[in-house]
């Protein structure tokens, strides 16, 4: 079936992996006030070479890591919001991205079902 092709699955994979990066941005945003906060980064992970677990299923790896090597401002904290909403912006499009990619397909294989003649 289409729902569980590695492309269906890899695009699932990036909507999930887009989310946890808006929300690790969002939080950043939320802390540009708080003394001593350090900047959480995202990073995505993702080789089709090894995909699929062992159980046949797909599988990826995000990272969420703090970066303490930078500093912004005087109270200790180093988070740029300019640069966060960047970031937050970008995986917002790339999500919109996957979501339409996902329903084209989705449209696709529904006008296939309804306009096929199966006699």
């Amino acid at each position: 079936m289409i729902l569980d092709s590695l492309e269906f699955k890899a695009m699932e994979s990036g909507i999930k992996a887009m989310s946890i990066k808006q929300q690790v941005h969002t939080h950043n945003i939320a802390n540009i006030d708080t003394p001593d906060y350090k900047l959480k980064t995202f990073s995505f992970k993702n080789a089709l070479e090894d995909a699929f677990n062992n159980n046949g299923e797909y599988q990826f790896e995000a990272t969420v890591t703090e970066r303490d090597n930078t500093e912004v401002l005087i109270d200790g904290n180093n988070v740029d919001v300019e640069a966060e909403n960047l970031e937050l912006y970008s995986a917002y499009i790339q999500s919109a991205a996957t979501i339409q990619k996902m329903n084209s397909v989705i449209n696709d294989l529904r006008y296939v079902l309804t306009n096929a003649n199966f006699k």
